[in-house]
């Protein structure tokens, strides 16, 4: 609860030793802040301050990864969203994330947006490296392929570098 900031300006969330033991600063939308406060007022008046974890699975007991991915699945499942073929996992939370990175990246190229310079961003957010793990996004995506080609081809016809 120490690392949710949702006063601030703009709010964000704290991640404390994520991935490769690194820390960043996620931060939120307002509407978002508005509807963890909401959450949270909630949540105090089964629980109060105690436990320290955000969300909780029951009364203090903090949700882990399992029963999330697990329940995020049963959602899905109940949304109509179809189940993957025999040996292959998901639907998957990640998915989310996916989806998150490849529509940010088409927003930057179709608003003509200078993306080599935000994807340092981009990662952070993500809580990457650096940019060259979130490159495979390019990738994953016909239609961020289709644009970032795009943006090549002006440059090769000489349009200049973006």
């Amino acid at each position: 609860m120490r690392d949710v900031h949702l006063d601030f300006d703009p709010p964000h969330l704290e991640i404390r030793n994520a991935k490769f033991g690194k820390s960043r600063f996620v931060p939120v939308h307002a509407t978002t802040a508005q509807h963890l406060r909401l959450y949270l007022d909630s949540r105090h008046s089964i629980v109060g301050d105690k436990p320290e974890a955000l969300f909780l699975l029951r009364p203090k007991k903090p949700l882990r990864y399992p029963p999330a991915q697990a329940y995020f699945r049963q959602l899905a499942s109940a949304a109509g969203v179809p189940k993957n073929p025999p040996g292959r996992s998901g639907p998957a939370w990640h998915s989310l994330r996916h989806t998150f990175a490849v529509r940010r990246l088409l927003e930057w190229y179709r608003a003509g947006a200078d993306v080599r310079s935000l994807l340092p961003n981009l990662a952070v957010y993500l809580g990457h490296l650096g940019p060259a793990q979130t490159y495979h996004y390019l990738t994953a995506a016909p239609e961020l392929l289709s644009a970032a080609a795009g943006i090549f081809e002006g440059y090769a016809n000489g349009g200049g570098a973006e």
